[in-house]
């Protein structure tokens, strides 16, 4: 499960990623997707604002005209998806979104009121914080552009459980001559991976991997599974690999 949940500001109203809250609850967005519809269903139904819950939105991939769909959550979008959830997830979810809200209330109350800043400016100054919240709007609408939907991208090769094996990973990325074995190699090169194929913590921590028990006839066995974050990740080293080669 992430652990991090990042809330955005969008015209006034806190929101969270449909896809990210997606990979907090260890949930494919495919099923996330299909819970929210239902539950907008029956909201509109009901003759309530879904829109104070969900509001859709799609974004696209790079290099890829693509319009794919996602929701924006509010912290009662958050709510009610936590509420439909059973034991310990439930739970943890709940705390996590309700903390992430909460941190970014708490830092919109702390932030000074931009009339207050710009009677504070002289008429220069005004045009220079003008100018520059201008780019980095600009600047930040770039960025989004470029983030990349891993959990879709990998939706297809993905276990119940979100996760996939080190062997299909490396037919994934299709690449001469490198098969599971070259793969786990090139991961303990990286120190990604330790002698035993098991990820080093800080790769567990930041959601790359997950390391499951399998039951084999000589007893059980630890399994290295792949997370579509981790994959991204492994990714981009196999290409900066390629490109210095």
């Amino acid at each position: 499960m992430n652990n991090n949940l990042t809330v955005i500001e969008r015209d006034g109203q806190l929101l969270a990623d449909s896809r990210e809250v997606a990979e907090m609850v260890c949930k494919r967005h495919s099923d996330l997707i299909r819970d929210i519809e239902g539950y907008i269903q029956f909201l509109e139904n009901a003759t309530l604002r879904s829109q104070e819950f969900f509001i859709k939105s799609t974004y696209k991939t790079e290099g890829n005209n693509k319009s794919y769909k996602h929701f924006l959550l509010t912290k009662m979008g958050c709510e009610m998806v936590a509420n439909k959830m059973i034991g310990s997830k439930g739970v943890i979810f709940s705390a996590r979104y309700v903390k992430a809200f909460n941190q970014m209330e708490n830092m919109l109350k702390a932030r000074p009121s931009l009339i207050d800043t710009y009677l504070e400016m002289n008429e220069d100054e005004r045009a220079i914080a003008y100018f520059t919240e201008r780019k980095a709007k600009r600047e930040l609408q770039e960025q989004l552009k470029l983030v990349e939907p891993k959990v879709e991208k990998y939706q297809q090769f993905l276990d119940a459980d979100g996760l996939m094996k080190i062997g299909t990973l490396a037919k994934i990325l299709n690449i001469k001559g490198l098969g599971q074995n070259k793969l786990f190699a090139f991961l303990r090169d990286k120190k990604i991976l330790m002698r035993d194929n098991q990820p080093y913590q800080t790769y567990v921590d930041r959601g790359y991997f997950k390391v499951k028990s399998k039951t084999t006839p000589v007893g059980n066995k630890s399994v290295t599974l792949v997370t579509p974050r981790g994959a991204d990740y492994i990714a981009g080293l196999i290409n900066d690999k390629t490109k210095t080669a």
